[in-house]
């Protein structure tokens, strides 16, 4: 750091200490520290933490767990029905980062203890007054392991989530499908079903406006696509798979209720646990006047648990501009497993801005279709996901134009620690179906 640079984080380590110091005056100030209000006072920890300059941030990483587990003993009757009280005084940097550390995995425990019996409403997960949903941790989110030389936004909170309710003008809507999922109690025998299909070919409907093509696919020809979704769901049931995606505009409506009427009948005649959510792909849907490329996540028991329409079109020299009518919305669906980010091709492509790079979910489902571009710009926002929050992501792509000549399908981003550590290359696809390992812990 250059002499000016230590002169400007001292210059505004001191500013924060003095909001710091205002915070902590509130908190005393509550009169009574319920549920609600332990909700609040861990947003405004986290906000506070968020807002540290960058020596403290950089002391975070260096700080052992121990260290950490020590603080937040200093802190043990910080918090209880009568009373909110703590202070970092005029400590140097990082101090503070081991104090504040420490004060918000108390406050995360004290939530933890006082939230509601499980399960409860999604709906009071979210603090209008905030702008943030609070979630409480489960399955591999539960199981996230803190270490040493990892960033805030990976272990500063422990059995908590806290997302925003508004990225970049988007609202995120957190929609609840805890099905109590239960087909292993040893979930390391999980997997993730990736449905292809052979001989698939786009119906598409073209105009012009303004001398501008445009375009939406109204059918697909693909002889064998019956056949394949009902092999596709008996492998998914056989496999153990706790989730299966098939990739963008593969799987048009009529399709789709096939698939969800395939695991009706099973219901009815197999013991085996069906997953606990299927992504049929999308569809370019009329409503009203307009066209969304629309997809849904059902539970195993075909109920429609989410909807999500894409936000950024798909355009070409060749097939012109999508013809939709881009979503306004992000969605998250938190399940038994895991809590599950879904976005549409373009969307989580690193050669557009996305709003997706500041979504702190456990894994993110992208049905895709594209070219080796569009997986590699797959492969760069989640390593960046994973980098920044743990995130893994599952990107089920139609492969449109290949260099490869391996005979693939499809190409498929695992959930892999490491998104950047195979090329495009080594992630194809040749057959219509491939169960992924599922991922124990991000």
């Amino acid at each position: 750091m250059s002499p000016r640079s230590k002169i400007d984080d001292a210059a505004a380590l001191v500013a924060w200490k003095q909001e710091a110091a205002a915070l902590s005056s509130r908190h005393w100030s509550i009169p009574r520290v319920g549920r609600d209000e332990m909700r609040q006072i861990l947003i405004d920890l986290d906000t506070l933490f968020r807002a540290a300059p960058g020596s403290v941030h950089a002391a975070y990483k260096s700080l052992t767990e121990r260290r950490l587990g020590e603080c937040q003993a200093l802190f043990a009757s910080s918090f209880d029905d009568d009373k909110a009280i703590w202070t970092l005084g005029d400590e140097e940097a990082g101090r503070v980062a081991e104090l504040l550390g420490g004060l918000i995995r108390e406050a995360d425990r004290v939530l933890a203890y006082r939230r509601s019996q499980w399960p409860i409403a999604s709906s009071e997960w979210l603090v209008e007054s905030a702008q943030r949903w609070v979630l409480p941790r489960t399955g591999i989110s539960a199981s996230r392991t803190a270490r040493l030389n990892q960033g805030y936004d990976k272990r500063g909170i422990l059995l908590h989530r806290i997302l925003p309710a508004l990225i970049e003008g988007y609202p995120v809507d957190v929609l609840d499908s805890r099905t109590m999922h239960s087909a292993s109690a040893d979930a390391s025998k999980w997997k993730m079903g990736a449905c292809l299909f052979e001989d698939l070919e786009l119906i598409p409907k073209f105009w012009t406006i303004d001398g501008d093509k445009h375009f939406i696919v109204t059918g697909t020809k693909c002889p064998s696509a019956g056949k394949t979704v009902a092999a596709q769901v008996d492998r998914c049931l056989k496999e153990n798979c706790i989730g299966l995606v098939w990739p963008e505009l593969t799987v048009p409506t009529a399709l789709r209720e096939e698939i969800l009427e395939l695991f009706a009948q099973r219901l009815l005649t197999d013991e085996r646990e069906p997953p606990e959510f299927i992504v049929p792909g999308t569809w370019h849907e009329s409503i009203g006047v307009s066209v969304v490329n629309r997809t849904r996540i059902y539970d195993g028991y075909g109920v429609e648990r989410l909807v999500y329409d894409k936000i950024a079109p798909y355009a070409d020299d060749d097939w012109g501009k999508e013809g939709i009518t881009p979503g306004g919305r992000i969605c998250v669906l938190a399940t038994e497993s895991a809590l599950l980010g879904l976005a549409v091709c373009l969307d989580f492509c690193d050669l557009v801005t996305t709003a997706f790079s500041e979504l702190d979910v456990d894994v993110m489902l992208v049905p895709s279709m594209g070219n080796d571009r569009t997986m590699h710009g797959h492969q760069g926002t989640a390593a960046k996901l994973e980098l920044k929050f743990g995130t893994r992501s599952f990107v089920v792509q139609h492969t449109t134009k290949t260099k490869f000549k391996d005979g693939r399908l499809g190409t498929i981003l695992p959930l892999s620690k490491e998104p950047l550590a195979r090329g495009v290359g080594q992630l194809g696809q040749k057959s219509t179906w491939r169960a992924y390992k599922w991922p124990l812990r991000t």
